[in-house]
């Protein structure tokens, strides 16, 4: 399984729009816009999990600075949270 990152998302863009987007690549397994919890309004960002990793590797070539909504989304494979930078906080 191919664990995908999407960023720059419009605020509009829902699951089912990114996984009718990758769905053009190959087999989705999982499409996922995240969202605030309190507010339930989207954080820019979501996940696609696409089963078979060459279809992965082309949806990340063809969609990685493609404009949806006037905006280039940046699609890239997702890192584990272990090797992720962690951010600090802007005073």
């Amino acid at each position: 399984m191919t664990n995908i990152f999407i960023a720059n998302l419009d605020w509009s863009i829902t699951s089912e729009d990114l996984k009718a987007t990758f769905s053009v690549f190959g087999e989705v397994h999982l499409a996922h816009v995240v969202y605030e919890k309190d507010t339930k309004r989207s954080r820019g960002f979501g996940y696609v999990e696409m089963p078979n990793a060459e279809d992965a590797i082309r949806a990340i070539q063809a969609l990685n600075g493609f404009e949806i909504n006037g905006r280039k989304i940046d699609v890239k494979i997702a890192s584990s949270k272990n090797n992720r930078k962690k951010q600090t906080k802007k005073q």
